[in-house]
């Protein structure tokens, strides 16, 4: 039995990485998209990067898949700034991946003090 069609695909497998997951604390991070409103009262907190898939390897994953990776990685970094919602810019445009960027800010304490609720997610 030949077997040397198959190295391309062991070898892919080997390099690919896997999507990531939410943790406790990002599962607390709400997302919000072309929402102005919502963080106007929120303390900014920082900027974030996600990224997921890579050229060798993004046939292996859904792109739905790169893109719940992608804000889960962004939710992680949120949580450790001691954010509570992610403010989505537009994706970047790569081909074999999907980058995103966002602000962190925290509305909890800025919502007590103004009245308003914190978000909910979408």
């Amino acid at each position: 039995m030949n077997c040397k069609p198959f190295i391309p695909v062991i070898l892919a497998s080997a390099l690919s990485g896997c999507i990531t997951f939410p943790t406790e604390e990002s599962k607390e991070i709400s997302v919000i998209w072309d929402e102005t409103q919502r963080i106007q009262h929120c303390t900014l907190k920082g900027t974030v990067f996600g990224s997921e898939g890579h050229f060798y390897d993004h046939f292996l994953h859904s792109d739905k898949d790169m893109i719940w990776g992608t804000i889960n990685q962004m939710s992680i970094k949120a949580a450790a700034l001691g954010a509570d919602t992610l403010y989505l810019y537009r994706p970047f445009q790569f081909v074999g991946s999907v980058t995103m960027m966002a602000n962190a800010y925290d509305c909890t304490s800025s919502a007590s003090k103004s009245g308003l609720e914190k978000p909910v997610n979408p």
